[in-house]
């Protein structure tokens, strides 16, 4: 009985070897591996640049709001987020800013926060948490008082660190003191986006050197 060879073709044309199986699956495994690391990668610098671009806005908008409102405002720094606060007079302390814009407002992981105030790195806090608790109102009596100098608002007994004050203030009179550089960055990557105040009330990105 004579069995024809074509079907037995067909039949092995259709199967994989072992080997093939395996090298297409570590074909498969490198990709997803790079891929990933690519998405990692690009994830944090989207996350920087969203990030650096929000705080931009942020300050543009309590900047409009000072000068409207004729209110002294302020920002607060940590490693890990910042707040926006005014300053209230009759207490002669410095609050959250209620609005739902200007909220405090927390990075999103691995992101960092550096300040540099006249080119000198500013030691934060690494969370709002880390803030010791707010006087009781004798202490705000006797430890605060406000002056107001040429170079913006200046709280005397600034050195107690006790009390809760912006690293930079945003005045009604449509001023920034003192000028400042914020770096959002990813430790130990190249990951960075720069954001600088000026006196004048600009708030400019610039590119990392």
């Amino acid at each position: 009985m004579h069995i024809p060879r074509t079907h037995h073709r067909k039949t092995r044309t259709k199967g994989f070897t072992l080997i093939e199986i395996l090298v297409v699956i570590t074909i498969i495994s490198i990709s997803i591996g790079a891929m990933m690391v690519n998405i990692s990668f690009g994830g944090d610098e989207k996350k920087a640049e969203e990030e650096i671009l929000r705080l931009q806005q942020l300050l543009r908008f309590a900047h409009e709001q000072s000068v409207i409102r004729s209110k002294e405002y302020g920002v607060r720094f940590y490693e890990t987020g910042y707040r926006f606060l005014t300053l209230n007079e009759e207490k002669g302390t410095w609050d959250d800013l209620q609005d739902r814009l200007l909220r405090s407002r927390t990075l999103p992981e691995p992101l960092e926060i550096e300040l540099y105030i006249e080119e000198t790195l500013v030691e934060l806090l690494i969370s709002r948490a880390e803030e010791p608790d707010p006087p009781s109102e004798d202490e705000d009596e006797d430890k605060l008082s406000l002056t107001s100098a040429a170079s913006g608002i200046q709280l005397a007994g600034e050195a107690d660190e006790e009390v809760i004050k912006p690293q930079v203030f945003i005045l009604s009179s449509s001023e920034l003191t003192p000028p400042f550089q914020v770096r959002m960055r990813v430790p130990g990557s190249e990951v960075e986006e720069l954001l600088e105040g000026l006196v004048q009330g600009q708030y400019n990105r610039i590119k990392a050197q």
